[in-house]
């Protein structure tokens, strides 16, 4: 997952900005935020972010589509979200919240 979201933001940031990683506990629960400095995503690609095979029009990359669908189904199966926030002069920032040491999330089991 963190491959994933590390390379989304490689990709779409600013080439002259840092793409910023922050990994925290609390409680027994793990918390991840990357983030990068680029272009806000737009409204109507935000709702199809995490389909599979979808890939925002602008692309600077050769992947297939699926690293957005991958990393919620990755979080949900370790009891996590994930969620992305995208706002101008802000850029945009994927964060995983909370995964628990506890036990997984079978694969049928409902979100």
């Amino acid at each position: 997952m963190f491959s994933n979201l590390l390379g989304n933001d490689l990709t779409h940031g600013s080439p002259v900005s840092p793409v910023r990683v922050q990994a925290v506990t609390r409680d027994g629960a793990f918390e991840l935020s990357v983030a990068n400095s680029g272009d806000p995503i737009p409204p109507d690609a935000m709702q199809r972010l995490f389909q599979p095979f979808y890939r925002v029009a602008v692309q600077r990359s050769l992947g297939l589509g699926l690293g957005l669908y991958i990393a919620p189904e990755i979080a949900r199966a370790h009891g996590g979200t994930l969620s992305v926030d995208s706002r101008s002069r802000r850029g945009s920032r994927s964060r995983c919240r909370p995964i628990s040491a506890g036990k997984p999330v079978r694969p049928n089991d409902p979100p």
